[in-house]
């Protein structure tokens, strides 16, 4: 019997008990879905799934890939196949050439009970969620197709600090200098996420919906450089290093070499 087919039998087994537990009105795992137990990328344990992982932060925002992208993270800024749907955007990356493409999907949710809600992508039913593992089942919103999945919670290579969870949040982009000079066009209003699990997104709202999806990590142990990766992990970290100017819970400076970028929490 394959790996995958064993994670289909558990999840086959977890679903009927837990359906059986939902008419006995005794469905205890809903007291375990918090915005604490959430917060975390879940990895897709089943190869042959339609998504590599679910992300979920503690700002109400989420970010799931799809799986061509399993073994290779990264999205292009320069992507061109881009769609906003309901607060939901979709980017392609480019890999290795244009025929391998890796969407992503990028909104709010919010917990109902024992459902999460992806805004304008679809609705999650939860299973069991532990400290190590989230057994699900997604219904996509523009099909009404549904799923069944069991995922595991992915390492955090970025160590736990004041500054860590300071930067691992939202935020939005106020506005800009290049030089000295101020420059606001397709800038204000783009989004910056940082987690844990070293995911690095932004998606510029203004420049047609761009989106890139990288990797970063502390730079230094002061924590105020660090390197982002558009690679996987296997790029010159030194080619991508910026310095953290300010930082606190409501307002982050980025100096880029000319380029200074102020951003503030997304409310």
């Amino acid at each position: 019997m394959t790996k995958n087919s064993i994670y289909l039998l558990v999840f086959a087994f977890v679903f009927t008990c837990v359906s059986c537990n939902k008419d006995n009105n005794n469905n205890e795992s809903s007291s375990d879905l918090t915005v604490n137990t959430l917060s975390a990328k879940w990895d897709i344990l089943d190869s042959n799934s339609p998504y590599a992982s679910f992300e979920f932060n503690k700002d109400g925002n989420y970010i799931v890939v799809e799986n061509d992208s399993a073994d290779l993270r990264s999205l292009s800024t320069n992507s061109k196949s881009t769609l906003f749907k309901n607060n939901t955007v979709r980017a392609a990356s480019t890999r290795s050439s244009d025929s391998n493409l890796s969407p992503i999907h990028f909104g709010t949710y919010q917990i109902e009970g024992n459902n999460i809600i992806l805004s304008g992508f679809g609705l999650i039913e939860v299973i069991s969620i532990t400290a190590e593992e989230f057994v699900f089942s997604f219904t996509l919103e523009e099909t009404g197709d549904q799923h069944g999945f069991v995922a595991g919670k992915s390492d955090e290579p970025i160590s736990s600090s004041d500054r860590t969870n300071m930067l691992c949040r939202t935020w939005i982009i106020e506005h800009c200098t290049i030089g000295g000079e101020n420059f606001e066009e397709g800038i204000v209003g783009s989004i910056v996420l940082f987690s844990k699990a070293g995911t690095y997104l932004v998606l510029y709202e203004g420049a047609g919906g761009v989106a890139g999806l990288s990797e970063w990590k502390w730079a230094n142990q002061e924590e105020t450089k660090l390197y982002y990766s558009w690679a996987n992990w296997t790029d010159n970290w030194s080619n991508n290093v910026v310095t953290i100017t300010d930082l606190t819970t409501t307002n982050l400076v980025i100096q880029e070499g000319y380029i200074t970028w102020y951003l503030k929490l997304k409310p």
